[in-house]
């Protein structure tokens, strides 16, 4: 026993119920009963035996402070007695010897020979009886004086004179007004019984909670959009060009005649005639021109070249007629401004797979938050809306092809609504409309409270109410009056009493101590057990079917 063992100090008047309930409420895995000189819970064998069964129940060991007589009672309970607190705190056990009062025996003698009973009290050291006698151990007062004793002649006649049965019912007599050595003594009877029973349902009823829990809100998230496409730009420069024709005839350029700006070449976009050259005064060649648009043959920023960089004609046949003779070093083709428009480059673009694969990242997360946010429910029977809240998710408009932009960040929220209710409730009140259904009951039965079953079905919001399908399965017996079967079996053997109660159910018959053959005349020392039945009466001090 160590420091921490609670400690339950008993009054002379504790009822065995009062200390049970309080070894159950008892903190730690040690109680120690620390009893006055008397106390009716502790006063007897079996009222220990029932603090002890009490501590088992309940996962606790029981312990016992007291007076000699009561550490005998413990020692034959099989309860630790101690002689004081300290003892107990410090785990010192009294040892069996110390736990003991002085005792003598007495022998009932029985057999053919004896035509009375008689009662005998031998010395103590006795070590053994006949075959054919019992010993039962009872407190000794001291020693009568010499001077008081009986002459043996007269304590012979007295022996003669009372009868064992009268010697009983003075004892009983004494034992009942006694209280304590009466649980001890006195015959007991305990009397089990499992009744037959009837089967009922299941039934289906719809419990309605009318105020269930709720929890509500909502919840916010962002995710980013990688763009995992790419893009490319390829223009080719474009300008203008103008044609000389240094002969006196028109010369015909078809589209697509190619001319050059170095390795740069660039390809007319359509049929022109440059027209004839004309004689000047002084005897020079004044050459007819015509404009033409052209294009880069190849794209990419090369075709952009400066004012006067084209200044080749690459088809040969249409240099040789603008130019007219071979000596002729004028130019054929010349840009009077720079060409423009050639581009070749890459970069990121966002393309469709990237905003999904994001918008689906931030459904999840919304989801996760929102299963934290109602986690206190998770256990619970819930109803969410019927139409689930639709994750709101904003700034993807147009970005599917943007481009140059690696990442974009994308916002979303998601609303929840959840009305919830502890099973156990909804079991609770499964069992009270089953037990409140008279038409669930055959007459004159009553439910096994012990025999119902409850399985939770679907559950619907009604507004702000939650109903919950259920079925309730149980078992019902006829009604068992204790009293009456008390009178029906007094004084009946175990057998008999068996037999007569056999209607009801399974009937078990326990007579204590072994020498008893039937079931005693005192109600208060017989213990009717109803298996299932949830207001089993306290147990009289020894009333069990177990010897002290």
């Amino acid at each position: 026993m160590s420091d921490d063992a609670a400690l339950i100090y008993l009054e002379t008047d504790d009822e065995v119920t009062s200390v049970v309930r309080r070894i159950r409420d008892a903190e730690g895995e040690r109680v120690v009963l620390v009893a006055p000189g008397r106390s009716r819970a502790t006063s007897s064998v079996v009222a220990l035996r029932l603090l002890a069964r009490a501590g088992d129940d309940a996962g606790r060991k029981v312990g016992i402070v007291g007076d000699p007589l009561t550490r005998s009672l413990a020692a034959e309970a099989g309860l630790e007695s101690y002689r004081s607190v300290e003892d107990a705190r410090g785990a010192v056990v009294a040892l069996p010897g110390e736990a003991h009062a002085p005792r003598a025996s007495i022998h009932v003698v029985r057999g053919a020979a004896a035509s009375d009973e008689t009662v005998a009290v031998p010395l103590p050291s006795a070590t053994s009886t006949g075959a054919d006698t019992e010993t039962r151990p009872v407190p000794v007062s001291r020693p009568t004086p010499a001077h008081r004793r009986l002459k043996p002649a007269a304590r012979a006649r007295g022996r003669r004179a009372v009868p064992v049965a009268g010697i009983l019912a003075i004892l009983a007599a004494f034992l009942v007004g006694g209280g304590a050595l009466g649980a001890v003594l006195l015959p007991a009877a305990t009397i089990e019984i499992t009744p037959s029973t009837d089967p009922i349902g299941p039934l289906p009823y719809d419990i309605t909670i009318e105020a269930p829990e709720r929890v509500d809100g909502t919840v916010e998230g962002t995710a980013i959009v990688a763009a995992t496409g790419t893009y490319t730009v390829s223009e080719p420069a474009a300008g203008t060009v103008v044609l000389f024709n240094w002969t006196f005839v028109p010369v015909d350029v078809p589209a697509g005649t190619f001319v050059a700006a170095g390795d740069q070449a660039f390809a007319t976009q359509s049929d022109v005639v440059v027209p004839r050259g004309r004689l000047t005064g002084d005897g020079r060649i004044n050459a007819g021109d015509e404009p033409v648009a052209v294009v880069a043959a190849a794209p990419g920023i090369a075709g952009n070249v400066g004012a006067g960089a084209i200044n080749v004609v690459v088809n040969e046949d249409v240099d040789a007629r603008l130019r007219g003779f071979p000596e002729n070093p004028e130019p054929r083709v010349r840009n009077p401004d720079p060409t423009a428009g050639g581009l070749a480059e890459d970069g990121p673009e966002i393309v469709q797979a990237d905003v999904d694969a994001a918008v689906a990242a931030l459904r999840e997360d919304l989801a996760a938050q929102v299963a934290d946010a109602v986690g206190a429910s998770a256990d619970a029977i819930f109803v969410d809306p019927v139409e689930p809240p639709v994750a709101e998710i904003g700034g993807i408009a147009d970005l599917v092809g943007a481009r140059d932009q690696p990442e974009v960040e994308i916002n979303g929220t998601l609303a929840y609504d959840r009305l919830f209710v502890d099973p156990a409730t909804v079991e609770e009140l499964a069992r009270e409309r089953l037990a409140g259904d008279s038409a669930a009951l055959p007459p004159g039965h009553e439910l096994i409270e012990g025999a119902m079953e409850v399985a939770i079905g679907e559950a619907r919001n009604d507004g702000e109410r939650l109903i919950v399908a259920v079925t309730v399965s149980g078992a019902s017996t006829s009604a068992i009056d204790r009293d009456e079967v008390i009178g029906r079996i007094r004084g009946m053997t175990a057998d008999e009493a068996e037999a007569e109660l056999a209607g009801i159910g399974v009937v078990t018959v326990d007579l204590w101590p072994g020498w008893v053959s039937t079931v005693p005349g005192l109600d208060w020392r017989i213990d009717v057990r109803i298996a299932g039945s949830s207001d089993v009466p306290a147990l009289s001090p020894g009333a069990s079917g177990s010897s002290p």
